[in-house]
């Protein structure tokens, strides 16, 4: 699609919901593959292109029949300026790294730089999948760049990984013949505190989950993981821990929650698991000021640039919509 005719469709969509169209947003590029990505020169051009709740970019979505993200130049500079801290923290791991570990930094340098798209070593890559979106992504893109991937989810009960969400990581696993493995755990101390309303369980948890992950893909013989953070940057997006090259995938390529959301919805039949565990929805109704610490988690990733601001109060609705009067 050519940005004369990108403008002409986004008029008869503004033109059709009412929208005063006397002045259009500035169009300063797009990329029309799997997604149409269009890029507007000023906040106020982007939105324009999304619209009032999104329903521009939603129709154009419809008519054109593939996901549409809409950016501003100065995303895009910012974009640009992580792509360059990360290519920087891999040239200073390469001067140490050796073997396997030195394959992957050299791929993900030359894939950030577009120089290669697939790896042409067997290197088998453990992903920690919880079953959303931004490790189904990662997963995916793996996958896709011809890593073997072996999908570790970390469950201590039904309480974190319920039925629902089991289904979910099972469809996912089986699309992209993935080997998976539940490893179990114990945090029932974590549990028992936060019930009780001592901590919110989120950050206890998670560090948890990593080291029972971490540790099971080293008894398995693996040495690199992947994980789906979006918040790390610089010298935490990819690294080196007594052998072990870990990935945090969506920062180390600059991605945000609507490009994971996006892959994530690629494979056939994905459906996001939604916000939050049983557990938090639980602690959430028993002690509903922890709610606040959870918004502060959402506003995080808002202020870093990785959640916009819509998708961002979606989540905070979802958050206090129990809220007591």
């Amino acid at each position: 699609m050519e940005i004369e005719e990108l403008k002409e469709r986004i008029k008869k969509i503004r033109d059709d919901i009412g929208q005063d169209t006397s002045t259009g947003p500035r169009i300063k590029w797009i990329k029309d593959d799997d997604v149409l990505i269009i890029c507007g020169y000023h906040r106020s051009d982007k939105s324009m292109l999304i619209g009032p709740g999104g329903w521009v970019v939603g129709r154009l979505s419809e008519e054109i029949g593939k996901p549409v993200t809409v950016i501003e130049s100065t995303e895009e500079l910012v974009s640009e300026l992580k792509l360059l801290e990360s290519l920087n923290t891999i040239e200073k791991l390469l001067k140490k790294a050796t073997g396997q570990n030195k394959d992957i930094l050299e791929f993900f340098r030359d894939y950030i730089q577009k120089k290669r798209k697939t790896i042409d070593k067997d290197i088998t890559v453990a992903v920690s999948y919880s079953g959303g979106s931004d490790s189904t992504a990662t997963l995916y893109l793996l996958k896709e760049m011809g890593f073997n991937v072996v999908a570790l989810t970390f469950y201590p009960s039904d309480m974190m990984v319920p039925k629902r969400t089991r289904s979910i990581i099972q469809n996912v696993v089986t699309h992209l013949s993935a080997p998976h493995e539940y490893i179990g755990g114990d945090i029932s101390e974590i549990v028992k505190g936060a019930l009780e309303g001592r901590y919110h369980p989120c950050g206890r948890c998670h560090k948890h989950m990593e080291d029972v992950i971490i540790e099971a893909t080293k008894e398995r013989g693996i040495s690199a993981i992947a994980f789906g953070d979006l918040l790390p940057t610089g010298s935490q997006t990819i690294l080196i821990k007594n052998g072990m090259i870990r990935i945090n995938l969506p920062s180390l390529l600059a991605l945000k929650k609507k490009d994971m959301k996006y892959i994530s919805a690629r494979i056939p039949g994905y459906e996001s698991p939604g916000f939050g565990c049983p557990l938090l929805k639980e602690v959430h109704r028993l002690h509903p000021s922890k709610k606040f610490f959870t918004a502060h988690r959402v506003l995080r990733e808002v202020r870093a640039g990785i959640l916009e601001s819509n998708e961002g109060l979606i989540s905070l609705r979802s958050i206090f919509r129990f809220e007591r009067d």
